[in-house]
């Protein structure tokens, strides 16, 4: 939250090559702008994904249990690999010992990867946080490209990495 939009998307659809996806998860609160700034930049909207959490948010308005993944491309359109997927998807969230605030289930970023690419591909993850999409990669034998500022976080996604057996 601590960066804008508008300052990171331009520079990540300038380094995907073309007919790729881009997953990006958001809450409500943000989808709509992410969604101007997205199609500003160039990216065209795919489709809206829902990530179905176990547990939920309280909330005055609805006990929130969901995270919304906007899912876009560069360039021509190009078919996911398993064309049966649905836009719903349950995976177990991350709670309890978590190693981030946002920490993502390595089962829901392996359905996206394996989805949207091939073995030996690469991965960008301009968030990588507590390395969730590496761990992924490595284990469907992707590359990857993780960023993060924040050196804490840094930190534990590269112990996290080191330690795939």
């Amino acid at each position: 939250n601590d960066i804008k939009m508008s300052d990171w998307l331009p520079k990540v659809y300038k380094l995907l090559k073309d007919e790729s996806h881009c997953y990006v998860m958001t809450n409500f609160l943000n989808l709509k702008e992410l969604m101007i700034e997205s199609e500003k930049v160039g990216f065209k909207a795919y489709n809206l994904l829902v990530w179905e959490k176990q547990n939920a948010t309280p909330n005055r308005w609805y006990m929130k249990n969901c995270e919304y993944v906007l899912f876009l491309r560069k360039g021509k359109a190009k078919p996911i690999n398993n064309m049966g997927s649905k836009t719903v998807h349950k995976f177990e969230n991350p709670f309890g010992n978590k190693k981030h605030p946002t920490e993502k289930s390595v089962d829901n970023m392996e359905l996206y990867i394996l989805n949207s690419s091939n073995s030996g591909d690469l991965i960008l993850d301009p968030f990588i946080g507590s390395g969730t999409t590496a761990v992924a990669c490595k284990n469907l034998n992707r590359n990857f490209i993780g960023i993060e500022v924040d050196e804490n976080y840094f930190n534990i996604a590269k112990n996290r990495i080191i330690n795939i057996k």
